[in-house]
């Protein structure tokens, strides 16, 4: 029922008819009462909280894969970083709502103000990426933990001041990363 209710908030939201709709018209496109929805979210912040938390988790736990993912091939770091944060930056560009919690710009009444906010998901980025840089998965050094915060911080930068190309912003996060993060 949950996830019912957060996909057609999505849908709404994708839409840009989140705003103007009620409670009962997200209960019946759902296909759940009213009251179940004011018992499970409270109300329509409560459903736009729920799925900034749920959205934001696909984005992090997307990274972390992608990261493991290159890892495994036997990459080094500096690549691993790169394939996670560019996951990151595109990921974010082709879902609107992620795009706008990252950037701040309202779209069918979430923005920055919703969910983690620009500085919790970086924050949370950066723990997770710094969680798996180490030896054998480990917490990395603080060169390392401070090398993966600058390439997350540039990632973020590109979204809310876009580079020329897709293809140029990834080719400067990797040479930062290369840069930053040697094996």
């Amino acid at each position: 029922m949950r996830d019912s209710v957060l996909n057609v908030a999505l849908g709404m939201h994708a839409e840009g008819t989140w705003r103007r709709s009620a409670m009962w018209q997200i209960a019946a496109a759902a296909g759940v009462s009213r009251q179940t929805l004011y018992n499970e979210f409270g109300d329509r912040d409560g459903i736009t909280q729920a799925l900034l938390e749920r959205e934001t988790e696909w984005l992090l736990d997307g990274a972390v894969r992608r990261w493991r993912q290159v890892r495994e091939t036997g990459a080094e770091h500096a690549d691993s970083l790169t394939a996670a944060t560019c996951w990151v930056l595109e990921a974010s560009h082709s879902h609107p709502l992620l795009h706008d919690l990252l950037t701040g710009h309202g779209h069918g009444g979430a923005g920055a103000s919703g969910g983690r906010g620009l500085a919790g998901v970086m924050t949370d980025l950066c723990r997770r990426l710094t969680d798996t840089v180490g030896p054998g998965g480990l917490p990395g050094s603080s060169d390392q933990l401070r090398a993966v915060e600058a390439v997350v911080r540039m990632t973020l930068s590109y979204l809310l001041v876009p580079a020329e190309s897709p293809q140029l912003a990834r080719s400067q996060i990797a040479h930062a990363a290369r840069n930053l993060l040697p094996d």
